[in-house]
């Protein structure tokens, strides 16, 4: 019969134990669950990430300039059209 006490003082000390961790798992993991409530992830401020990267100036051009420019894009896709036998 003493094997039958041991066997049972065995059990109750191992479930005690098993009680103990359980509750102390409870509680940690409702520490963490409190510490991620309070801890917010910072987010990026608007002005941070929406500012452009700065653009080169545009050169100043005049509207002569303007006008020769798409004159000779004109020249220039006209000649190439009928080089390759198409008409406009």
């Amino acid at each position: 019969m003493k094997m039958n006490e041991h066997q049972r003082n065995l059990r109750q000390a191992a479930e005690e134990a098993f009680k103990e961790s359980l509750e102390r798992l409870q509680q940690s993991l409702l520490l963490s669950e409190e510490e991620e409530e309070v801890v917010e992830i910072p987010k990026p401020t608007p002005a941070v990430t929406a500012c452009p990267q700065p653009q080169p100036a545009a050169p100043d051009i005049s509207l002569d300039e303007l006008e020769d420019a798409v004159k000779d894009i004109e020249a220039f896709l006209s000649h190439h059209d009928i080089a390759q036998g198409k008409l406009l």
